[in-house]
């Protein structure tokens, strides 16, 4: 357990130190002039909502395994294959480009503007771009919600460690604000009661179930049907032989159906006296 905490410390502390490296966004590439090379992991579209201008956001990954993050125009992209124009003109990426080998000119590259972004949610965003569907936007979105870049680093490193993405991330954040983990049911049938425990779980390479089967989109509706008889046998048939035949008991019947909603069902039966 200790172990594990110290790796949540250790990839913070690489965090902090890729700003103070400058290892962020391809900072030393553009210093040294040199081509960037690499294959391409993600490709990502961004549209100003001010200018209608839209830029591509690349990861690449280097021959040393070290991952570079790099906006180019969509003239550009579309030069290196990386994005095509539909019917409509709209940009769109090129899903074959993941995974290909890719050179990109520095003198192409939009530098972005550091002072804009927080040092330490821009290093989390590098150092975690991996995870599918983050981006810097969303940890800081978090952090502005009030959750400490501390809580953020864990959450992030549990979702590697459960192999999820983006939604996973908030799927933890969300559990952590609530206190409610029922979304992470362990392979035993329990539920952790804290973060804590969710935490100590994971760490310890214990299975966890999907968090997307209990999200709210996902509830399910249920409907139950049951029968129900009454059979009224009297023996005294002499006595009650100038009374209908045929009376009618009532049955009750209840009934349990799928999903999160259970469904209930009334039956009748029938009797004979």
């Amino acid at each position: 357990m200790n172990k594990m905490k110290s790796l949540i410390g250790l990839a913070l502390a690489i965090s902090l130190l890729m700003i103070q490296a400058g290892g962020a966004f391809a900072a030393p590439a553009l210093q040294e002039a040199t081509p960037i090379k690499g294959t391409v992991q993600r490709v990502t579209l961004t549209t100003d909502s001010n200018t209608g201008l839209t830029t591509v956001t690349i990861h690449v990954k280097d021959q040393g395994q070290a991952m570079q993050i790099v906006r180019i125009s969509q003239e550009t992209a579309i030069a290196l294959a990386l994005v095509a124009l539909d019917g409509d003109g709209k940009p769109v990426i090129n899903a074959l480009a993941l995974g290909q080998s890719i050179e990109i000119d520095p003198a192409t590259v939009i530098p972005d503007k550091e002072e804009d972004r927080h040092p330490v949610g821009n290093a989390l965003a590098t150092f975690f771009s991996d995870v599918p569907g983050l981006d810097y936007d969303t940890i800081m979105e978090s952090h502005n919600n009030g959750v400490g870049f501390g809580v953020i680093a864990q959450a992030l490193w549990l979702t590697i460690k459960l192999d999820g993405d983006s939604e996973i991330f908030q799927d933890l954040l969300a559990a952590k604000e609530t206190g409610n983990y029922a979304a992470f049911t362990l392979e035993d049938g329990t539920t952790p009661k804290n973060w804590g425990q969710l935490r100590n779980a994971v760490l310890d390479g214990k299975k966890v179930a999907d968090p997307s089967a209990v999200r709210p989109d996902n509830n399910g509706n249920g409907n139950g049907n049951a029968n129900g008889q009454n059979n009224n046998n009297n023996s005294n048939k002499e006595k009650d032989k100038d009374k209908d035949k045929n009376n009618n008991g009532g049955g009750n019947g209840n009934g349990n159906g799928g999903g999160n909603d259970p469904g209930n069902g009334n039956g009748e039966g029938s009797g004979n006296n």
